[in-house]
């Protein structure tokens, strides 16, 4: 929903457009596309940055929420920011078919720990997981694949490049990004359901979770979309995958 085409919205982001397009410069993609960012987030509340709540009618995060340290957090406060029917619109990576393809799924206990404790950065076991397990796969070593997509597994990262990111990670000095969580839409309708069983949540799933490659799309409201019963989440996470 880029500004040049018309559309009225803020960007959000964790750096402003210069350092963006220098991080982005090598990755691909044209960088001179990246906008203005309007709110640059430091680790506050996402209403502290923007300075306001309840004043937008949807809110799209593109694989944002599993590098978010404190993921109910963030869900928590889109759900300030959003108006009574506003939308949360995510697109999440599927694990399955992306270099968190050897880590495990997250738990809702997981990410109720980190609220608990209030997380502003990765820990550094976190940190030892994803550079420890990160995968690529065929010979152009993609990190994300369609599900059918030929090739073996390889690792991004060796064993001493894992122990440099967790020694820093313990230093605190720097942020070291990475993804946190990892779902299958399954997997993440679930832990919507169970964030919603415990009263932490009012937003809930009205469409999707719907993907195809490496990721999927899944869209909130307040106070919408039937809960399905755990056990048949359950069964259903199985069923698909791990």
């Amino acid at each position: 929903m880029p500004k040049a085409a018309g559309f009225r919205v803020d960007i959000l982001d964790h750096a402003d457009a210069a350092a963006l397009r220098a991080k982005y410069r090598d990755a691909g993609i044209d960088a001179s596309r990246i906008e203005a960012v309007d709110f640059v987030w430091h680790g506050e509340p996402l209403s502290e940055t923007i300075g306001r709540r309840g004043g937008y009618d949807w809110i799209i995060a593109s694989h944002v929420i599993e590098h978010t340290p404190d993921l109910v957090g963030f869900l928590l406060e889109c759900q300030t920011l959003l108006t009574p029917t506003g939308r949360l619109i995510l697109v999440v990576p599927d694990k399955r078919h992306c270099f968190d393809h050897h880590r495990s799924l997250t738990s809702t206990g997981e990410v109720l720990d980190a609220h608990q404790l209030g997380c502003t950065r990765p820990s550094p076991g976190r940190v030892f997981d994803h550079y420890a397990n990160a995968v690529k796969k065929g010979r152009a070593g993609v990190l994300s694949w369609h599900r059918h997509a030929p090739g073996a597994l390889h690792p991004v990262h060796d064993m001493a490049g894992a122990r440099g990111a967790w020694q820093a990670a313990q230093r605190g000095n720097d942020y070291i990004d990475v993804h946190n969580w990892r779902f299958t839409p399954a997997s993440f309708r679930l832990l919507i359901d169970d964030l919603r069983e415990l009263d932490l949540l009012e937003l809930g799933i009205i469409d999707g979770p719907t993907g195809a490659g490496g990721e999927f799309c899944v869209c909130l409201q307040r106070g919408a979309g039937a809960r399905i019963e755990r056990m048949a989440s359950l069964t259903a996470i199985e069923r698909s995958g791990r």
